[in-house]
């Protein structure tokens, strides 16, 4: 895990938009533009449980950072 800086923290907070990138079951990528925000050292990304996104993060659970 990476920690993040306080510069980076401070990016983090604004409006900003952060672009993920994940892999669908056949392995070709899906990017999608997301809402960030930070909780202390974590990175939060907004998304809903029946996304594309969040089934394809949860697909691969050695990839979470917890």
């Amino acid at each position: 895990m990476v920690k993040l800086s306080s510069e980076a923290k401070k990016i983090i907070r604004g409006k900003n938009f952060a672009h993920i990138a994940t892999l669908m079951p056949d392995g070709s990528p899906q990017v999608k533009p997301v809402w960030v925000d930070n909780a202390g050292e974590f990175v939060l990304v907004n998304t809903s449980e029946g996304r594309m996104k969040y089934r394809n993060v949860k697909r691969v659970p050695e990839l979470h950072y917890r």
